[in-house]
């Protein structure tokens, strides 16, 4: 694991655009996998206005989302939407390149096995970028038990709140990548700002395969790098 500690969430933004750039080629290939949630906004940002400046040219990567909210497939609040708007419209990826797990199929288990084969025919994840809860979750990998692989998970009533789905249409649920999904990428990085993710962030240094902290199960990859501002790093 490759500790980084930065000056802010700034410095992280700059130093995770650095390494996606690093990461790319005009002639492409790339199987990218990125994060939803308010951490990487500026990380975005800072690519698209790279791209807009021609500073950056991806080539005709190949998207595949982490995870996806059980909602209509055009329901504004879908990851689908945030990623399209957020990122790959602005770096000019197109759909047809970004791949979703399909919440609308008649059995999400057997999506969940189809997207891991999906995946698999495009070589596995070059790059995944994470970003990390303050209770250690990585895509939707929550606490207790633990799912290797790519699966249903039904979420907290915090999460349905945040994400504003009335009481009708809860239990919340989401297919997210699972952590042995995530294990196979060739290369992770994780991105974690602000002083609430100070104690995730010391287990992540200080445990591995611990159930509670699913982010540990992710500490032994053969090629982690974490970016962290100091507050994010104030447990350390």
């Amino acid at each position: 694991m490759e500790l980084r500690v930065l000056d802010d969430a700034r410095a992280v933004a700059v130093a995770g655009a650095d390494l996606l750039a690093g990461a790319a080629s005009p002639r492409g290939g790339l199987v990218l996998a990125l994060p939803t949630g308010r951490t990487p906004i500026p990380m975005y940002d800072e690519l698209a206005a790279r791209h807009a400046r021609g500073e950056l040219r991806l080539g005709p990567v190949t998207a595949f989302q982490l995870d996806e909210l059980v909602l209509p497939f055009d329901d504004p609040r879908t990851f689908r939407v945030f990623l399209r708007d957020c990122v790959w419209s602005r770096l000019g990826v197109p759909d047809d390149r970004c791949h979703l797990p399909d919440t609308a199929a008649r059995s999400l288990e057997a999506e969940c096995r189809r997207y891991e084969e999906r995946l698999a025919e495009a070589g596995g994840l070059d790059l995944a970028v994470l970003g990390l809860g303050v209770d250690g979750h990585v895509a939707y990998n929550l606490p207790r038990p633990p799912s290797l692989d790519t699966h249903v998970r039904a979420l907290p009533d915090g999460v349905a709140e945040e994400n504003r789905v009335p009481e009708a249409e809860r239990p919340l649920r989401a297919i997210t990548m699972g952590l042995a999904t995530l294990r196979r990428a060739r290369r992770l990085v994780i991105l974690a700002t602000g002083p609430s993710k100070a104690e995730p962030l010391r287990m992540l240094r200080t445990r591995t395969d611990d159930p509670d902290w699913p982010c540990t199960f992710l500490a032994s990859h053969r090629d982690l790098t974490v970016l962290v501002d100091r507050p994010a790093a104030a447990r350390l």
